[in-house]
């Protein structure tokens, strides 16, 4: 992924926020740039040449690309926390079969929203390992993860639990031995975004976007027996070699189960 990034702060702040862009400049080997509060940040990105700005502000690290501003949060996770307690059809539960003490690995970690309720499903004694292949997105869920606290002390517990990788899915697979995981999770960015999902927008610029393949989910099936595939329709993931499909009747996105044989 050869994107042009850089960071800077928030407007009007000081202090620790701007040392903080600093360093995080230096750790991620990038452009450190003043903030000029007389331009916007749309104006910077292109006067800049830039894919996206990661800006350190007092709530924390957010990303802003042409197609808007990304923070990290929890999401839906905590809801879909409680309506698993409540014996409620969760599909991606449903699809992955996780329990207490199962290994996880989620090769499109993104804003770890998934990766939590894994962290969640497989307890203490369990593993989750989330991979994302964008520098700046991994950076901003690690920090998220690491630092972001809710109100539910099960949520809480989760995002701590999970270490996460900067690197290509593929890459990280090759380098595994056979049978690390019990379960392998792949959410590729969909092909052309979804009607009405605005929120994603941001993410299209910075995320990585080579569909997902099948030499890939062969891999995949060396390193786990079971391997989650969520898309938009039924076709691609037969095509992909799922023999299960989860999801609701009128659910924008299903969920392909790929078996080792």
């Amino acid at each position: 992924m050869n994107n042009n990034f850089a960071v800077t702060y928030g407007k009007n702040c000081k202090g620790s926020v701007v040392s903080k862009a600093k360093s995080w400049a230096e750790e991620l080997n990038i452009p450190f740039v003043l903030r000029d509060d007389s331009r916007s940040l749309e104006i910077m990105l292109k006067d800049l040449n830039l894919d996206a700005l990661l800006i350190s502000t007092e709530e924390g690290p957010q990303i802003y690309s042409e197609g808007g501003v990304l923070f990290f949060h929890p999401s839906m996770s905590t809801l879909r926390k409680l309506n698993l307690e409540r014996g409620e059809i969760d599909h991606f539960a449903a699809a992955t079969e996780l329990k207490s003490g199962m290994k996880y690995l989620d090769c499109t970690l993104g804003l770890a929203t998934d990766a939590i309720i894994a962290a969640y499903l497989v307890g203490t004694t369990g593993k989750v390992t989330g991979v994302e292949a964008s520098k700046l997105i991994h950076f901003m869920t690690k920090q998220g993860l690491e630092n972001y606290s809710t109100k539910d002390a099960d949520i809480n517990v989760a995002m701590k639990k999970i270490e996460t990788v900067n690197m290509q899915a593929k890459d990280y697979l090759q380098n595994l031995p056979d049978d690390s995981f019990d379960v392998i999770y792949f959410d590729p960015m969909f092909r052309f975004p979804v009607k009405g999902s605005s929120n994603m927008l941001p993410l299209r610029p910075i995320a990585y976007e080579k569909p997902l393949d099948k030499e890939t989910v062969l891999l995949a099936l060396k390193k786990a027996s079971r391997v989650v595939i969520k898309e938009r329709g039924e076709g691609v993931l037969k095509e992909l070699g799922a023999s299960e499909i989860f999801g609701g009747k009128y659910s924008k996105v299903k969920f392909g189960v790929v078996k080792r044989n």
